[in-house]
């Protein structure tokens, strides 16, 4: 007998129930802390204003104003075989954009995956309309009851905001970051560049210290990050990817410095008259001590051109 489509849902338009949640990596603490009070208010005020969903061409979805996910297929499988046998059990929460005709997707971006990958064109969604700041905390807050966002994930999250047009004051006050972090975030993920992150992926359990690490790593070794991001292992894990790549990178490092040319060592000559002489393999210096007479050194600075000159003249004589 087929499922009668379900009319009314909970308060809460984007609960977890059929999202698949990882079970590999520890939750970390919530981020959106300081925002859960404004999307309670938002949903709520979803809820009161429509209670039933409307079915919406997936064509029609555009993705979010804030890119975090770095791959949303990752374990995607469970939820899609979960759609395919038994529905769609809670629908999406969209907003609609300015030309009226396309929407927005807030919440549910892994369920809008899965049922493109399924072969379904359309899907449930809640349609609420909501500002940038409503749709940037919702989005937050689902991705701390679903699946965690990894430690590159929430710096790729201050990026999109930041290039959104919020202010870091605003970022700061909807992620639950201090400023010092944002920072470091920015830096982190600036120095190592969007094509080399989306190459290793979202690395779940790597935390800060170890992104660094890698920055530093890729900075120091002078090369293009577009043509490094070609040596990323080809694993299917993000975290054995990331980890492949730290090693090859240290491994670079060790082996440049055990290659590098050491420094030509200084040798000094006692000329007389307190003048000594230092060169290395590049360079020669006179140096005159107190007892050198008055005019030495000029004497000397003179017939330097004259010593050049002698010496081309017998490389002459020897060819």
């Amino acid at each position: 007998m087929a499922r009668k489509p379900r009319t009314a849902f909970p308060a809460t338009p984007d609960a977890p129930q059929d999202e698949v949640p990882a079970q590999k990596y520890a939750r970390r603490p919530p981020m959106f802390v300081k925002g859960a009070a404004s999307l309670d208010k938002a949903q709520q005020s979803a809820a009161a204003e429509t209670r039933m969903y409307r079915m919406i061409p997936v064509s029609l979805i555009d993705p979010s104003l804030i890119r975090d996910r770095i791959d949303v297929t990752e374990d995607l499988e469970p939820l899609k075989r979960s759609l395919a046998e038994e529905g769609q059990q809670i629908p999406i929460l969209v907003r609609p954009k300015a030309d009226g005709e396309r929407f927005e997707i807030v919440t549910g971006r892994r369920r809008l995956q899965a049922t493109k990958e399924i072969g379904r064109d359309q899907i449930q969604a809640f349609v609420k309309r909501m500002s940038d700041e409503e749709a940037f905390i919702a989005q937050g807050v689902e991705n701390n009851e679903r699946l965690e966002t990894s430690f590159i994930e929430r710096a790729r999250t201050i990026i999109s905001a930041l290039d959104a047009g919020f202010t870091q004051v605003q970022v700061e006050k909807f992620l639950g970051v201090d400023q010092t972090m944002i920072s470091r975030m920015k830096s982190i993920y600036s120095g190592l560049g969007e094509e080399l992150v989306l190459a290793i992926g979202p690395a779940r359990g790597v935390g800060r210290r170890k992104w660094e690490r890698l920055q530093k790593l890729v900075a120091d070794s002078g090369k293009p990050v577009e043509a490094l991001s070609r040596d990323v292992p080809s694993l299917s894990e993000s975290t054995e990817r990331f980890e492949g790549f730290l090693t090859l990178m240290e491994r670079r490092t060790i082996t440049k410095k055990a290659t590098a040319k050491p420094p030509a060592p200084m040798s000094g000559t006692n000329l007389g008259y307190g003048v000594k002489a230092a060169r290395t393999a590049r360079s020669l210096t006179l140096k005159a001590g107190a007892e050198a007479p008055e005019g030495l050194l000029d004497f000397l600075q003179d017939r330097l051109s004259k010593l050049i000159a002698e010496y081309e003249s017998t490389k002459t004589d020897r060819e």
